[in-house]
This record gives structure tokens, sequence and C-alpha cells, in this order.
């Protein structure tokens, strides 16, 4: 399970240890995903060629869209599977009952057992959307049916969404995963950013006013110690809350939020690694160019 294996992490290392967008640019959107829980329930139930995915939608008025990140959940039930490569993840451009033409593919995606895995869409100039909804999916390179210990897609376990699971079965054509028996939505989600931000260039406006934040300081409590790693976690891989400035949490500074940036915080705390980009230690606003974005500053910061 991704939970168990994210937290087995924390503990084995800590043990082991004893400015903004640019105005051409439209902010990167919170991730965009169907899971409503935390529950992870692994599914060894595909052949080679074999398709599984999420439908998803925005509000109208965000449309047209970029997709710029994919992220798929993917797990075994001892969670120490070999890395994985599968045939591709794919984006089409419509919902149930037939997705319809494929707009994108990356190929050979490589899986680490007991993680949700984010793929990078933009070197490739991400994948644009018109109008909602569509569908992402990942295709199976091998068959991992009735192999019990094989790792596969990972659903939330808490009920699944009919309408927003999709699976294109050998033979059988696309259906509705729930129809199939599926008992929880597909951990998958996307980032994405609007293609026409809706904003002023530089003149025709004032700048919004730069919000504070140290980095970090993930839970916002004014402090940065083991607790802002484990709150990174849980909110990347069992469900838990978000930081109320996304930046906080990218410890590293490198625009995307992942594992990386839980270890650069770990490191430097507890085996001398370099500091944390700055804003650190003490609160400031973002200087550098890639962002997660800061919808409202820390309220240690206020």
């Amino acid at each position: 399970m991704i939970q168990r294996t994210c937290i087995r992490f924390v503990v084995s290392f800590c043990s082991l240890l004893a400015a903004g967008q640019a105005w051409s640019q439209c902010e990167d959107q919170f991730p965009l995903s169907n899971t409503e829980g935390a529950g992870t329930v692994m599914c060894p139930c595909f052949v080679e060629g074999e398709e599984a995915g999420v439908v998803l939608d925005v509000p109208a008025e965000d449309y047209p869209i970029e997709i710029i990140r994919i992220g798929v959940a993917w797990g075994s039930v001892l969670g120490d599977t070999p890395n994985t490569i599968q045939s591709a993840l794919h984006v089409y451009e419509n919902g149930l009952p037939n997705p319809g033409a494929r707009l994108a593919s990356l190929e050979g995606p490589a899986f680490i057992d007991g993680f949700v895995n984010e793929f990078n869409l933009e070197e490739q100039g991400g994948v644009r959307i018109e109008s909602g909804p569509f569908t992402v999916t990942m295709e199976f390179m091998d068959t991992n049916a009735e192999m019990l210990t094989a790792a596969s897609m990972v659903h939330d376990g808490d009920g699944c969404q009919p309408g927003k699971n999709v699976v294109k079965a050998i033979p059988g054509g696309w259906s509705d995963a729930c129809a199939l028996g599926l008992t929880g939505d597909w951990v998958m989600h996307v980032i994405y950013r609007p293609v026409e931000c809706g904003g002023e260039e530089p003149g025709g406006g004032k700048e919004p006013a730069a919000e504070m934040f140290i980095r970090g300081d993930d839970n916002g409590d004014g402090n940065v110690d083991l607790s802002d790693p484990i709150f990174s976690l849980t909110h990347q891989f069992a469900g838990g809350p978000a930081a109320g400035c996304m930046e906080s949490m990218d410890s590293n500074d490198d625009g995307q939020l992942n594992i990386t940036d839980s270890i650069f915080t770990l490191t430097h705390l507890f085996a001398g690694g370099p500091a944390l980009p700055a804003p650190y230690p003490d609160c400031g606003v973002m200087t550098g160019g890639a962002s997660l974005g800061c919808e409202t500053s820390s309220e240690s910061c206020n």
C-alpha cells in the first residue's frame, strides 16, 4: 500500500540519520483527480495492451487548458517489486462512453512501487484540451492478472464513482470501470494550467502583493522540523491536507512537489545537508522562476 510504504520510508530514513509566475504564463493548478479517500488497493487484473484511467473535467471557464504533468499510483502487496516500465500514458479528447481520439502519448513511463509516480509533459509542449471532459489512461506492457504479488494500478477502495473511471479491455473495448466491479477510484491526477489567464499584462494594472512563507514549513507552524516532511508525504500519498502556500512544500525549489522535497528537508535537518533555498529560515517571498503557487501567506508569517 502506498500510505504504508511512504510512512515506512520516513521512519527508516530518520532512524539512519539519529518570483513568482511570469505574466505570460498562467499558474499551475492543484492536482485534479477523482479520489476522495486515503485508502489504497492494488488491482492485479490486467493483460498486456489493456488500459486503465480516469475521466476528468474542470470548470468550463478554465478551458482551454494545458496538461503539464500526470500522476499515477503504482503499488504491490509487498511493496518491494523492481522498477517497472509500462507501455505509455495516453490523453484522449472525450470521456465515457467513448474517449474518442488520442491527443497525446508519453511512451515508456517507469514506475516505482509504492508511490504516486509523476511524469512531466512540459518537455513535449504539454497537452492542450479545448473542452471537457477528457480521459487520461495508462497502457500496460505486461500481464499481471491473478499475479497477487505483482505491482499494478492502485485505487482508493472507498467507492467507485460512475463515469469517472475507465478500462479499455482486451477484448471488449472501453467500459466504465465501476460496471466491471471496481470498488474505488483510480488514484491518478493531472497538473494543468489554463491557457488564458484573464489577467492584465505588466503596466496594465497593479501586480498582486506577494505572499509570505517559509520554505520547508509545510504545516505552517513557523518551524521547519520532522513534522514538515511527514505532513508533505501524508498530503502526497495518503490524502492529507495541502499547505495554504504550496510553494512552502517545495523544499528544493525545483518547481515540483514530490518525495525529493521531504528527502531534501530531512537531509538538511539530520545529515548536514545544504540549507533550504530562500525564504528560509525566516519569512519571505518567492524569488525563483519555477513555482507551485502561493494562494495565501503562511499563518506563521501573518
